[in-house]
């Protein structure tokens, strides 16, 4: 026998908000999309963070020898990692002072 997934509505699925590793609740959750639907959305999200991590660890003082060998990598992918990071953080910063430069347009300038 084969099996049909029926094309039910909303309120007639049985369906729990249960989150995920990133977020408890799937409604509630402040990311634009979510990481289990997006392709290897899961390992970038643990990249992103692992490269957070290692920036930190640089703004505290340690090597790029220590930082790699304290996770487990190259020292040549902690560079990568941290320059990747410092550029990430540079746009950001950008974006920021356009949202907060007053249009001419508005009277702001």
């Amino acid at each position: 026998m084969v099996d049909v997934e029926l094309d039910l509505l909303p309120e007639e699925i049985d369906w729990r908000d249960e989150g995920c590793d990133v977020f408890p609740s799937c409604l509630n959750c402040p990311l634009p999309r979510c990481v289990e639907e997006e392709l290897r959305g899961q390992q970038r999200l643990r990249m992103a963070a692992r490269n957070r991590q290692m920036a930190e660890l640089r703004r505290r003082g340690k090597s790029v020898k220590e930082i790699a060998e304290l996770f487990g990598l190259s020292q040549r992918t902690v560079q990568r990692a941290l320059k990747n990071q410092k550029l990430k953080v540079k746009k950001q910063n950008d974006r920021a002072k356009i949202k907060n430069v007053p249009s001419p347009l508005m009277g702001g300038g």
